[in-house]
């Protein structure tokens, strides 16, 4: 095999190269993670790769905690022993994004469809974030969405049958109507 032609030369050349790291390192002292941070930085100047400076920091986890794949982390006390502990739940831009989508679900403009087809939607929808998030401290996060598609669902239901329904058979529909919760039974583990 001899040298590849100048045009294939120049097509690799041309190839944008891209790639993304995802990482936490976690410290017991501030000087630890500088020392870690250092190091990191150096293996990333190896490798011919820089870090992102706006996402790259130093975090004291019992005050701020971070944001990580859709993660919120913090540390906190457990309940029972009063032991520092690192916790997590879903972040606030995970929880934005699947009220978005919820919405999306049950505007009014989707008013010709069957509160069935509307179902179809949210059960997938639902049980793949369900899935995603269950680890960790979620319960909270968990309930908080069932009530808002709950009321998304009931404001569609409302608007659906432009009659006058109690709230005890608006409820009495939706919970007929095969939604899956958000937070079930040994679904997720503790609230935050």
């Amino acid at each position: 095999m001899g040298k590849p032609a100048a045009t294939d030369r120049r097509r690799l050349k041309s190839l944008n190269h891209s790639f993304t790291l995802d990482l936490v390192v976690v410290c017991r002292t501030r000087r630890d993670a500088e020392q870690a941070l250092q190091a990191v930085t150096q293996v990333l100047q190896k490798l011919r790769l820089t870090a992102h400076p706006t996402k790259t920091r130093i975090v004291d986890m019992q005050q701020a905690g971070f944001e990580f794949l859709g993660f919120h982390f913090h540390k906190g006390r457990a309940r029972r022993t009063g032991k520092l502990i690192p916790l997590m739940w879903p972040g606030q831009k995970a929880m934005q994004a699947i009220r978005s989508h919820i919405r999306e679900q049950t505007e009014r403009r989707g008013l010709k469809s069957t509160l069935k087809a509307i179902v179809a939607k949210l059960n997938p929808l639902i049980r793949g974030w369900r899935t995603y998030f269950r680890e960790g401290n979620s319960t909270k996060k968990f309930q908080d969405l069932d009530r808002y598609v709950n009321q998304r669902v009931v404001q569609w239901i409302r608007a659906h049958r432009k009659g006058a329904s109690t709230s005890l058979q608006l409820r009495a529909v939706l919970r007929t109507s095969g939604l899956e919760p958000f937070s079930a039974r040994g679904m997720c583990g503790t609230r935050p």
